[in-house]
C-alpha cells in the first residue's frame, strides 16, 4: 500500500482544506513558518496518535470543529484481513472512492482534541439495508439475511463478508445507489485496518535531548527499554521472587538482632523501592579513541539517530506483518558537514528505490534540493493567513523556488554544470574520479563540488531557460549536458535550448550526447557485472535502463514482464536507471570508456568542465 495524497484542514497553519501529493521519494520545500514540519505533524497524528495538543488547532477554530486529516492510498493489495474472521477485498466490499483509492479521514474534536470519528470515504451502497452492514455484528448480519429473505443456501453466515456480499448480490448492481459516502469504521473495521497500513516514523530536527528522554539522549537505552517491555510480566515474577527471597533474610536478621538489642530491631522495616531493571543493563557505542556516542558532536549523534529510527521502523513494521514504511525526516542537514548531508541524502533515496518504502523530508538546503528530481519537489507556499497552497511545477512556481532557497550555498564556486537530473551527476562524479586517476587533464567532479568550486544544475531540458536566465547575471562559466534522445535524422530533443546556451559563448557551452542518453555510454560488461546479467551489446539508441529492468525482473520473477502495470514498470526502471550510473559506471575504466565511447565524448565534456577549475 503507498502514500498518494494528504489532506489536511483546522490543523495549525492549514485551516483551510491544504492537500498535497506524495512520490516514493518527497522534498518538502518552502519559507520558515511555512508549514512543512505541520504535513509531516499531521502524518504522524493520522497514523500514530489518538489525541492531539489545545494549540495543535487552527487558530479561531472552534472546539466542535474538528480537526480533519485524511490519508489515501493507492496500490491497495487484493485481500485484507479487516474482519477478524476472513480476508476481503477493499474493491469488493466497496471500501474505496471513486478513483480506486483508500480514503481514511481521522477527525479530532474538543477541547483537547481526541479522535472521535474516523470515516473511510467510499463509492458505496447507498440504498437503505444495504449502506449499513459494516457496522453489524454477526447476529445482527444473519437477522438482516431473514428480514431480506435471502437465500441461505451456500453462504456461510459465521463469516461477516460472505454475509455481506449475499446482502449485496441480492440486488442488481445498479439497484444498489453506489455514492461517495463517509463510513464510520472507527469502532468496527479501524484497528485491522490500522494495521495493513503502512508504518510511518517520524524524525524531528529538534528532537528533545532532556535526561527523561532516553531515545534521544542515547538510543541503545531506548532499545533496552523497549526489549525489557517486552518481558515485562517475566520481570515482575523475578522482582516477585527476589523481593520474597530478601524479605526472608531480612526477617532471620531482625530476629536475630532483636536478641541482642530489642529496640533497635523493633525500628527496622524492610522497604522495597521499584526495581528499575533498565539500570541493570549498560550498553554504549564508542569509537576507536573510547569516546562515547552520547558525548560526541550533536551532527554525529543526530547521523546515528536517523539512522537507528530506520533500523527501528523496518523492525517494528515486520513485528506488524506490514513491508511497507513511511520514513520522514525533518531537515536531514541539520548539524551535518556537508559531506555528510549527501551522503544521508543518498541513503534516503535509496531507501526510497525499495518497492516498500517511502521518504518524506524537508530542507532549506539548496544542495540537496537540487540533488532531487523536480518531480518529487513539494514546494508549499502562504497565500494568507489561513491558506496554503502547492505550487504548480511550472517556470514562475521554480523561479519563486529558487529565490526561496537561494542558488548558491557558498561564494567559492568557479563552474555551474547543467544536467538533466541526479543519475546524471552520479555518472560525471564516478567516471571523472575513475579517470582521474591515470588521466591529468581530467578532475574528480565530486572532489570539486564538495569543495564548493562546482555546482550541479539538475534542470533538465525543460527548464533551462529559466536556469540559463537566473545564472547569467552572475557571470560564471556554465557547462551544460544534454541527452539526445531522438534517435536521427530527427534533431535532438533540446536543441533550442542547447542552441541558446551556445549563443553566449566562450562563457557558456552547451554539449548534446551523439547517442540516446548517458547510459548508453556504458560498457555492457560494467552493466553485466553490476547486475549478475547477461545483456548483450547495446545500440546507441537502445533504452538501456528498461532493457537492464526487464531482465532483471525476469531473472527473479515468474511473472512475465509485460504483465506488470506501467507505475511497477516505472519504479524497477527508475532502480535499473540508479544502479547504472553508480554501481555499473564504478566497475568502468579508461579502457572499457575507449570501446563504449569511441567518440571520447565523455572527456571532452570532463576536460571542458576541468579548463574553469584548473
Amino acid at each position: 500500500m503507498r502514500l498518494k495524497k494528504i489532506k489536511i484542514r483546522n490543523f495549525r497553519c492549514y485551516r483551510n482544506e491544504f492537500i498535497l501529493t506524495f512520490e516514493d521519494l518527497t522534498c518538502l520545500i518552502a519559507k520558515n513558518d511555512t508549514g512543512k514540519s505541520a504535513v509531516l505533524e499531521a502524518l504522524d497524528a493520522f497514523f500514530n496518535l489518538d489525541k492531539l495538543e489545545s494549540d495543535d488547532r487552527s487558530s479561531g477554530v472552534r472546539n466542535v470543529d474538528p480537526i480533519e486529516i485524511a490519508c489515501f492510498f493507492d496500490d491497495i493489495p487484493t485481500a485484507l484481513l479487516i474482519d477478524t474472521d476472513a480476508l476481503v477485498s477493499p474493491r469488493n466490499e466497496y471500501l474505496l472512492n471513486e478513483n480506486g483509492e483508500l480514503e481514511i479521514i481521522k477527525s479530532f474534536s474538543g477541547a483537547t482534541p481526541k479522535c472521535e470519528h474516523i470515516f473511510v470515504n467510499a463509492h458505496h451502497p447507498g440504498v437503505a439495508n444495504l449502506d449499513d452492514l459494516f457496522g453489524l455484528s454477526v447476529a445482527q448480519l444473519r437477522q438482516r439475511l431473514q428480514e431480506l429473505n435471502i437465500p441461505l443456501e451456500g453462504v456461510n453466515r459465521t463469516i461477516k463478508s460472505a454475509m455481506r456480499h449475499a446482502i449485496w448480490s441480492s440486488v442488481q448492481p445498479n439497484a444498489l445507489g453506489l455514492d461517495e459516502r463517509r463510513l464510520q469504521i472507527k469502532d468496527t473495521i479501524w484497528k485491522p485496518l490500522q494495521n495493513a497500513l503502512p508504518l510511518y516514523q517520524l524524525f524531528r530536527a529538534d528532537r528533545p535531548s532532556s535526561d527523561q528522554d532516553a531515545e534521544a539522549q542515547d538510543p541503545i537505552k531506548f532499545a533496552i527499554r523497549e526489549a525489557l517491555a517486552s518481558r515485562e510480566a517475566e520481570l515482575q515474577q523475578i522482582g516477585v521472587y527476589v523481593q520474597q527471597q530478601v524479605e526472608e533474610v531480612t526477617r532471620m536478621t531482625i530476629e536475630k538482632l532483636r536478641e541482642m538489642d530489642p529496640a533497635l530491631a523493633g525500628q527496622l522495616n524492610p522497604i522495597f523501592s521499584s526495581f528499575n531493571w533498565s539500570k541493570v543493563f549498560s550498553v554504549s557505542l564508542t569509537g576507536d579513541n573510547e569516546i562515547p556516542l552520547n558525548k560526541r558532536g550533536s551532527g554525529v549523534r543526530r547521523l546515528f539517530l536517523v539512522n537507528f529510527f530506520r533500523a527501528k521502523a523496518e523492525q517494528l513494521a515486520k513485528g506488524r506483518g506490514v513491508s511497507e514504511v513511511i520514513l520522514a525526516i525533518e531537515e536531514p542537514e541539520t548539524s551535518q558537514h556537508p559531506n555528510n548531508q549527501l551522503l544521508l541524502l543518498e541513503a534516503l533515496v535509496e531507501l526510497s528505490q525499495s518497492l516498500s518504502n517511502q521518504v518524506v523530508f524537508t530542507t532549506h538546503n539548496p544542495l540537496l534540493a537540487r540533488k532531487v528530481n523536480r518531480d518529487q519537489v513539494r514546494f508549499i507556499e502562504r497565500v494568507d493567513e489561513d491558506n496554503r497552497v502547492v505550487a504548480d511545477n511550472d517556470v514562475a512556481a521554480s523561479t519563486r523556488l529558487r529565490d526561496t532557497l537561494g542558488i548558491l550555498p557558498n561564494h567559492n564556486v568557479r563552474v555551474f554544470v547543467g544536467v538533466e537530473g541526479p543519475n546524471d551527476i552520479e555518472f560525471l562524479n564516478r567516471i571523472s574520479a575513475i579517470l582521474s586517476l591515470t588521466e591529468n587533464d581530467i578532475l574528480n567532479l565530486e572532489n570539486e563540488e564538495k569543495s564548493g568550486r562546482l555546482i550541479y544544475i539538475p534542470m533538465g531540458g525543460s527548464t533551462l531557460e529559466l536556469w540559463t536566465n537566473r545564472l547569467e547575471g552572475l557571470e560564471l562559466p556554465e557547462v551544460h549536458i544534454m541527452d539526445r534522445d531522438n534517435q536521427p535524422p530527427a534533431a535532438p530533443k533540446y536543441e533550442d535550448a542547447a542552441n541558446r546556451v551556445n549563443a553566449r559563448a566562450p562563457l557558456c557551452i552547451a554539449f548534446t550526447t551523439n547517442m540516446r542518453e548517458m547510459e548508453n555510454l556504458i560498457h555492457v560488461d560494467a552493466i553485466n557485472e553490476e547486475f549478475n546479467i547477461v545483456l548483450a551489446a547495446t545500440q546507441p539508441f537502445d533504452d538501456v535502463p528498461t532493457l537492464v529492468a526487464e531482465l532483471v525482473h525476469s531473472a527473479s520473477s515468474p511473472n512475465p514482464w509485460a504483465d506488470l502495470d506501467e507505475d511497477k514498470k516505472k519504479k524497477k526502471e527508475s532502480q535499473a536507471k540508479r544502479r547504472l550510473n553508480r554501481g555499473a559506471v564504478s566497475n568502468m575504466s579508461s579502457a572499457r570508456l575507449d570501446q563504449s565511447d569511441p567518440n571520447d565524448e565523455v572527456r571532452i565534456w570532463l576536460r571542458s568542465i576541468g579548463r574553469h577549475l584548473g
